[in-house]
């Protein structure tokens, strides 16, 4: 196992309710080390899904420490509202804007690790000797996760602004997906196991997005609800508008060694390398056809592709991309999993992922229960 990253560490790490910043700190770690337990286990030709988690986590840090979005904010209203910006009268609503959509990808953060971050370290625990995989082993590590199908948590806002939530429904896809990995485990034929894998992913980014419905949806919201005038008048439209315009530039950007992807626009290859491993250039596994299918993925979306995106597609120009795959909306599930999807299948087989998100220095002051100093 990689550094002790067990299930009873899970629980502690979301337990850091009094430090929210060094919790998203320890969690994008955490993800990090499972990820190299993962790769351990299944061997490093395909990465599971902690590894997409590492960057994710790490983008929401941004959101949770307030700095890049009131910077975003700044910007905007210096160069399209600067009377706002100077207004004494609205400082205190833009800080509680702010603070409300922090606490919605904070919230978002912890509930997605508390439950796939411990999957992946029962997972990685039980699995770490091949003599012990074993299907009885499978049965006790999926009899932890609960029938039934993903259902959005239960969100409110309490009197004090913080967020009261319910979880609700079950985890079907996260048994189903523990199940797909072990059998990837097993699995030599290269294209085989890539696509076990994938459909393994596949299952958590969707079982996750699902719960994740209403902290996002409740994060591009809160300009509307925590401004003054927001619904009625000109003035306090235009600073909501202003606000939700940064949260949502900032949440559909990811940063990754080397790339910086813009979720908006259609995912392109990663650097140096095809659009597709080899291993997953042609999906034939029944149940990940299906799921892309549910998905809207490439192949099944194509017939539905205008003639510009297809003649670009055909062509390759501007370099190879998904055409189509861009999220119009990152609130809407359907648009933000068409993106994952891809996103996931490009970029499965892609060592590069592997970088640690932090040097060895802020590692040792995390680990020491010390916010490091500077970029994070």
């Amino acid at each position: 196992m990689v550094d002790g990253i067990t299930p009873e560490r899970v629980r502690e790490i979301v337990a850091m309710a009094d430090q929210p910043v060094l919790r998203n700190l320890l969690i994008t770690r955490g993800y990090h080390r499972l990820t190299l337990a993962m790769a351990q286990v299944l061997g490093e030709g395909d990465f599971a899904w902690p590894i997409f988690a590492v960057w994710a986590s790490k983008q929401a840090g941004q959101f949770i420490r307030e700095e890049e979005l009131g910077a975003g904010v700044s910007a905007l209203l210096a160069a399209r509202m600067p009377a706002a910006l100077g207004s004494v009268a609205l400082r205190a609503p833009i800080r509680r804007a702010l603070a409300q959509i922090a606490r919605h990808v904070m919230g978002g953060n912890t509930i997605v690790f508390a439950e796939l971050g411990e999957a992946f370290a029962a997972f990685s625990a039980a699995f770490a000797e091949p003599a012990g995989r074993t299907e009885e082993r499978l049965a006790d590590v999926v009899a932890q996760f609960s029938e039934g199908p993903s259902l959005p948590d239960v969100v409110t806002i309490a009197a004090d602004g913080t967020l009261e939530r319910r979880q609700q429904g079950g985890q079907t896809m996260i048994r189903e997906a523990l199940a797909y990995y072990y059998s990837a485990l097993h699995e030599r034929r290269p294209a085989v196991r890539a696509e076990l894998v994938l459909l393994a992913n596949g299952l958590c980014g969707l079982h996750e997005q699902t719960r994740l419905q209403p902290y996002i949806a409740g994060a591009l919201a809160a300009p509307l609800t925590e401004l003054p005038g927001a619904e009625d008048g000109p003035i306090g439209a235009a600073l909501a508008a202003m606000v939700r315009r940064a949260a949502t530039e900032l949440m559909m950007t990811m940063a990754l060694p080397g790339q910086v992807l813009r979720l908006g626009f259609d995912l392109p290859a990663p650097p140096g390398q095809p659009l597709w491993p080899d291993e997953l250039a042609r999906l034939e596994h029944p149940r990940l056809l299906q799921l892309a299918e549910e998905l809207g993925a490439y192949e099944a979306r194509e017939r539905g592709l205008g003639l510009a995106d297809r003649v670009e597609d055909w062509l390759q120009l501007g370099g190879p991309e998904v055409q189509g795959s861009g999220a119009d909306d990152w609130s809407r599930l359907g648009d933000r999993m068409r993106y994952i999807f891809e996103y996931f299948r490009s970029r499965q087989r892609d060592a590069s992922l592997l970088a640690s998100p932090f040097s060895a220095e802020q590692e040792q002051d995390m680990l020491a229960g010390r916010v490091p100093v500077g970029p994070l």
